[in-house]
């Protein structure tokens, strides 16, 4: 297997998206993004890439090469970056309304986005799994034919399954294909009964294009074993035929095995070796189902011009920039996501690791924290379901912050592998980190619990306190003057100062940064009435004379939440103007709004179905699912209080753009809008405020 230097990545990466989506700008977008979440991929060891991207062989860089694999876990970063793309694309091929800022996917796109979901939901498997693929859902070879093929792939008899396991496999990717394309294909039912894709009457004219995608979509840098022309019953290939008896082992020559199968030259040998039909006489795509079906007469080329040296540095201070949000940061607050989609939450001083099950056909993990820019990736774990039973990885974060990945295989009785049970963990490393965090939990710990105790027994609390304190000043001036001279060191590669570039999220993942409890003001009794000594604070009684007045359902307090970073546009990342073509739309053009609340707690579910009355009222703007807005509203949502009778909620609310931008509020981008009332009256002045807003900003 051949190596890639770093230098080679961005162009790598960037060339892949281009062959995607034929579009530069989304070529760096999808390139930027996923070589971000490639710096931050935990590995065994705990090492990341630290480096500056060139594009020359003769610059200086931290690491001469990347170790084996590197790359491969960069392609399918670029696959899973893409397909928010993609979905937009198909969506406005079925109906142009939906995107009308969008071009709509013709029918090659969807050919080439179908392959290469193909290729990333069996690569990310095994060997077997990307032979069945491509065998029998892209071409039509027989199972009988497929376990052939498959024989001289893995070059082991012993290994090679029974048929009902390859119609049982078969019918496994078929599931997960139609689960990602929905209504753009069909399944139908062919002789005895079996299920395969609605085909396309022609064919042959997409033969050159199905070659482009699997040359495209092989692993990268890897040889080709299959000889040009070799007799499978007198001839091995030593490549393909692993000798060793530990199954992690093996893993190059599985990579050699899906170079094998994708390949198209190596596939074409490995048919003629069997004497079978050749590829482009059994290639069978599915009809895809789209408004405009006569769209390919002047498809775009999918060959990438180069990458500029401005690409180049404009990727580099996105990363830079990255780091350095990563390395000021001080999360306590993590949110781990998997393939997009939230599964639990770390607060730091409360719990330090988060468990959960996954599939077996999870692919990425994510840990996402806030910085007061917005939400910050922290670290990314792709999960390997073939690599043994226990897996642990770990990653070191700029400001010392350590998050691990504890991996564990589920198998069932036939010995397949059914999900995994996943522990994350974070862990604070700096010295005044943890001593803060030791003396936040001792004085919650005493808050809580003095109140309670004998006065006999109360006296250690203050005691323990101070000597907290103590040791906190005593830490922090420890780690200051320890960590003072490691300031200019000259290997650290990362500490730069470039002109920061935007940082091109999904719309669905940011957090707006919790408000300070105490920031929320009680209404004041009204002086006409009477005193009543006899009642506690807490009664109902005044809990529901605080609320009961018309002046105080009503009203809501609004304000504006400072960012912690001290800029008030910090997310414009020092662009002065909008530019349109890099930034997406602006304010001014949002009219469709998708609400996404970061909890499902009582408190959420109420302002959120209120929001969405007032939003399908007819006004200016309209609630929206997420494929089809214009912006989304990241909405924070707690109780006002701790009394049951105090219906009132704290909502932190900012809306963000699909590529990644805040446009409101407009005055502090990098801020979010705090509002406290009852839920029905905060949905109305909320709506009401960024309808307004829209407006303001055409005129």
């Amino acid at each position: 297997m051949n190596e890639i230097s770093p230098d080679q990545l961005p162009s790598r990466a960037y060339q892949l998206a281009y062959f995607l989506h034929c579009d530069r700008k989304t070529a760096i977008e999808i390139a930027m993004r996923a070589l971000n979440k490639l710096r931050l991929a935990a590995s065994a060891q705990g090492k990341r890439l630290y480096y500056r991207l060139t594009g020359r062989a003769d610059a200086r860089k931290a690491r001469s090469k990347v170790s084996m694999g590197e790359h491969h876990l960069l392609q399918r970063l670029v696959y899973a970056e893409s397909e928010e793309y993609e979905r937009r694309k198909e969506s406005s091929a079925q109906d142009p309304a939906a995107h009308p800022d969008t071009i709509p996917a013709r029918k090659n796109d969807l050919l080439v986005y179908f392959i290469k979901h193909l290729v990333r939901i069996t690569t990310r498997r095994n060997s077997f799994y990307v032979t069945l693929g491509v065998s029998r859902l892209l071409y039509n070879y027989t199972t009988p034919e497929t376990m052939e093929l498959y024989n001289l792939v893995i070059q082991d008899p012993d290994r090679v399954h029974d048929d009902y396991y390859y119609r049982s496999r078969k019918g496994v990717l078929l599931k997960e294909l139609k689960e990602r394309f929905g209504s753009l294909i069909e399944v139908t039912k062919g002789a005895r009964g079996e299920q395969r894709w609605q085909a396309m009457d022609a064919t042959s004219q997409y033969a050159e294009l199905v070659r482009d995608c699997l040359f495209q979509f092989t692993p990268w840098e890897t040889p080709c074993a299959v000889p040009e022309q070799f007799d499978p019953l007198t001839e091995t290939i030593d490549q393909l035929n692993f000798q060793g008896r530990l199954a992690d082992e093996e893993h190059e020559v599985e990579v050699n095995r899906i170079h094998a199968t994708l390949h198209p030259d190596c596939f074409a040998r490995l048919v003629a070796a069997n004497e079978f039909a050749t590829p482009d006489e059994r290639l069978e795509l599915p009809q895809f189902f789209i408004s405009d079906g006569h769209d390919d007469t002047n498809s775009r080329s999918r060959r990438p011009p180069d990458l500029s040296e401005d690409d180049l540095n404009t990727i580099n201070d996105l990363l830079a920039h990255e780091a350095l949000r990563r390395k000021a940061s001080s999360t306590t607050l993590f949110r781990v996501l998997v393939d997009g989609r939230e599964r639990a939450e770390i607060a730091n001083g409360q719990s330090t690791t988060a468990s959960f099950r996954v599939d077996d056909n999870a692919e990425l993990v994510e840990v996402y924290g806030d910085d007061g820019e917005g939400q910050l990736l922290l670290a990314t774990h792709v999960l390997n379901f073939t690599r043994g039973d226990e897996q642990a990885s770990v990653i070191t974060l700029e400001n010392g912050q350590q998050i691990s990945f504890a991996t564990k295989l589920l198998v069932d009785e036939a010995g397949l592998t059914t999900g995994a049970d996943l522990v994350v963990s974070c862990k604070e490393t700096a010295s005044f980190r943890v001593a803060g965090s030791a003396l936040r939990r001792m004085f919650g710990s005493f808050a809580g619990t003095a109140a309670g105790q004998p006065r006999a027994m109360a006296w250690w609390k203050p005691a323990a306190g101070l000597a907290a304190l103590a040791l906190l000043i005593g830490g922090v001036w420890w780690g200051l003057f320890r960590n003072r001279p490691e300031i200019h060191q000259p290997g650290e590669q990362l500490v730069l100062a470039p002109t920061p570039v935007p940082t091109i999220v999904p719309i669905a993942t940011p957090i707006p940064s919790p408000a300070p409890q105490n920031a929320v003001k009680q209404p004041t009794p009204s002086s006409n009435q009477s005193p009543q000594p006899n009642l506690s604070p807490t009664t109902p009684q005044l809990a529901q004379r605080e609320v009961s007045p018309e002046r105080d359902e009503t009203f809501v307090e609004r304000s504006i939440v400072a960012d912690n970073s001290g800029d008030g546009a910090v997310t414009d990342i020092g662009v002065r103007s909008w530019n349109r073509a890099v930034m997406g739309k602006p304010l001014n053009e949002v009219r469709r709004v998708y609400l996404q609340a970061i909890s499902n707690s009582s408190q959420s579910q109420a302002l959120l179905a209120e929001l969405r009355a007032k939003l399908g009222a007819g006004g200016t703007l309209q609630f929206a699912e997420s494929e089809a807005a214009d912006a989304a509203l990241k909405i924070t949502v707690r109780a006002a209080s701790s009394k049951s009778e105090d219906q009132r909620v704290v909502a932190i609310v900012r809306a963000v753009n699909a590529n990644g931008y805040v446009v409101w509020p407009v005055s502090r981008r990098g801020s979010s809008v705090r509002y406290v009332g009852l839920p029905r009256y905060v949905a109305e002045r909320l709506a009401e405020d960024l309808t307004k807003a829209v407006s303001a900003a055409g005129r």
